[in-house]
């Protein structure tokens, strides 16, 4: 890591400690990680880097995607080609967008049937009560998809609370949101619920032509929680989704660009769970989990047979508490089977119908001390795969407290992840899947400081990756004149440092800030060179302000200058191409009319940015919406 950037980080974290206000205190529950270990642990206990947003920055912000809300969090970057609706990845520390978790209240949510790896495109933050985001190598307490990293969504409040809500906005591109909430709880009972309606016109995507693509999107999320004893209760889970995104075809011809196309993607996601939890002693809490994962995605092109991929994950989960006065022992056992469709027209090229399964047995266990000046972890998970060989990750984090404000952490572990349905088996376009795909390891490791003092809080960490047998999906097979996915020869690189703060100001003002510098290299014959949509640094401020009945929100986020692809008509060879840097504004402003009634603006993009994402898909520019939330 270049001095210049340590330097730089250092001194920002030595100013954000002299400004740190002692006399203010977090609420208690805002400290608890539920991710960052299998049982619910103190945030100044964990030994790797997170970051929480919670339910009163998702209102302060008025964010409507969660993709817009976590642009803000250091470590990661988005990538959305278009407007809202379009396909949204994001990579955490420079690793690939499928090898980053997301769980949906402990539902693990990655979509079989879109490579493996999760659309943000579809969250909108109604209904969500807090974000959480580890970082760092996860496989051993979650598994395979977690190489990266983890984002949990939690849509359940943490505490006990009578509230309903309805949210209706209006503004640019033709874009309606309408948002029903309603959280009730009873000494034996607590049911969540949310519903919302999402529709805009959308915008032009392409550089050329005058279409706009649309989008519509219609969840409804629930939760039921119920006392069933003195010591037990039982959780039943459902999230349903139907969306529909207009998108462009590709030119192959003559530019090899977007342009504009009647062709439209149909999505339906299915999230559910059943799990009971319970006390066997004082010492001693067994959970038992059933999840399924349906999804469903059909891109209609005008050709005779619509192209569908669907993905079915069906898991059973075993886990064991057992608490020894400032030690945790966690066992967990799990059985998964994944189903993967496909369907299509049949040509000379290969025929991508198909109907593949795979299953895998997993054993994994977590020992935490917790004590007042050490906090040590350390976790072990074997999987025994149908389709691969068996495979152990494992990884150890260390938190020593230097004052009572001031820790040093550090953690090391390893990951894997295994290919997907869509590189091993996939066909599209002039793309053959490979079924003799290896799985990717990393070897990954983190040292940091953290400062707490009152509500504020500072993080400075420094991270170093190493990937083997890193899966390039899109190579050219000179044998059959098309492309395929290979394990790369050699390893791949990644290493940065993230800064995050968040400052409590006054009683009146916060500012957070958040930044990254990240190194991301992969071989190239005999060098290496830079991955693309990895920009190498990216910002975020945000200030917070409140003025009697008003509340005052602006932030400013960094994209640094990427990389990215670019395919040109044949015979041309692939090129790589430089993305510029932008700048995103947005500012929300909400006034308490009353006790019930909040009105609210939000701008986006008040720059006016023109920028790019993925070459060749325009983002959409400013764009102004008015806000009515009524609540009780």
């Amino acid at each position: 890591m270049p001095i210049r950037y340590l330097t730089v980080c250092l001194l920002l974290w030595s100013a954000a400690t002299a400004i740190a206000d002692d006399n203010i205190t977090d609420e208690t529950l805002e400290n608890i990680t539920v991710t960052a270990s299998r049982t619910d642990t103190l945030i100044n206990n964990v030994g790797s880097s997170i970051t929480i947003i919670t339910a009163e920055e998702i209102q302060q912000r008025g964010a409507r995607t969660l993709a817009s809300l976590i642009r803000d969090a250091a470590g990661l970057a988005v990538n959305q080609p278009g407007g809202m609706g379009t396909l949204t990845q994001v990579r955490m520390r420079g690793a690939e967008a499928n090898q980053v978790l997301v769980l949906i209240d402990g539902i693990e949510a990655n979509d079989l049937s879109q490579g493996g790896e999760f659309n943000f495109a579809h969250v909108m933050t109604a209904g969500i009560e807090r974000v959480e985001i580890v970082r760092g190598p996860q496989s051993a307490l979650w598994g395979s998809d977690a190489l990266a990293g983890v984002i949990n969504i939690i849509t359940r409040p943490r505490s006990p609370i009578q509230r309903s809500q309805v949210d209706i906005e209006q503004g640019s591109f033709g874009t309606s949101q309408i948002a029903a909430t309603v959280d009730r709880s009873e000494e034996a009972l607590a049911v969540a619920f949310s519903a919302h309606r999402t529709v805009t016109d959308g915008t032009n995507i392409s550089r050329v032509g005058d279409e706009s693509d649309g989008y519509d999107n219609t969840t409804f999320n629930t939760s039921i929680r119920t006392d069933i004893g003195p010591r037990m209760s039982a959780t039943a889970q459902l999230r349903y989704t139907d969306a529909s995104i207009d998108f462009d075809a590709i030119d192959f011809v003559t530019t090899g660009l977007p342009v504009d196309a009647a062709n439209v993607t149909d999505t339906k996601q299915i999230y559910s769970k059943i799990s009971w939890q319970g006390k066997i002693s004082d010492n001693i809490e067994q959970i038992i989990a059933v999840h399924r994962i349906h999804t469903r995605n059909v891109n209609r092109t005008g050709n005779p047979v619509d192209d569908k991929t669907e993905g079915d994950k069906r898991s059973i989960v075993l886990q064991t508490n057992i608490q020894f006065d400032a030690q945790r022992l966690t066992l967990v056992a799990e059985n998964e089977t994944d189903d993967f469709t496909q369907r299509g027209e049949a040509t000379f090229f290969g025929d991508p119908n198909r109907d593949l399964s795979t299953s895998r047995n997993a054993f994994a266990a977590e020992f935490r001390h917790d004590g007042d000046q050490y906090n040590l972890s350390a976790s072990l998970r074997h999987e025994n795969n149908e389709d691969f060989d068996d495979a152990n990750t494992w990884r150890l984090t260390g938190l020593w407290r230097a004052t009572d404000s001031i820790g040093l952490f550090a953690s090391w572990g390893r990951s894997i992840k295994n290919p997907t349905f869509t590189e091993r088996f996939g066909f599209f376009d002039s793309f053959f899947g490979n079924p003799d795909l290896q799985p990717e390891k990393s070897l990954a490791y983190e040292v940091g400081l953290r400062y707490h003092a009152g509500a504020s809080r500072v993080s400075l960490s420094y991270f170093d990756a190493v990937l083997e047998n890193e899966i390039n999906g899109f190579v050219f097979d000179p044998d059959s004149g098309s492309f395929t996915a290979r394990n790369t020869a050699g390893d791949s690189n990644r290493d940065g440092a993230e800064l995050e703060a968040s400052w409590q100001l006054s009683s009146n003002h916060s500012l957070n800030f958040g930044y990254t510098w990240l190194n991301a290299s992969e071989p190239f014959g005999d060098t290496s060179v830079t991955e693309i949509r990895r920009p190498q640094h990216t910002a975020s401020v945000r200030l917070n302000s409140e003025f009697g009945r008003v509340n005052f929100n602006i932030g400013a986020q960094y994209n640094g200058s990427q990389f990215d692809k670019f395919f040109p008509p044949f015979p041309e060879p692939e090129q790589r191409v430089k993305l510029s840097a932008y700048t995103l504004v947005d500012a929300t402003v909400r006034y308490q009319l009353n006790q019930h009634l909040v009105l609210q603006a939000r701008l986006e993009n008040l720059l006016d940015e023109e920028y790019e994402d993925v070459f060749g898909f325009r983002s959409s520019g400013f764009g102004a919406y008015g806000a009515l939330q009524l609540s009780w």
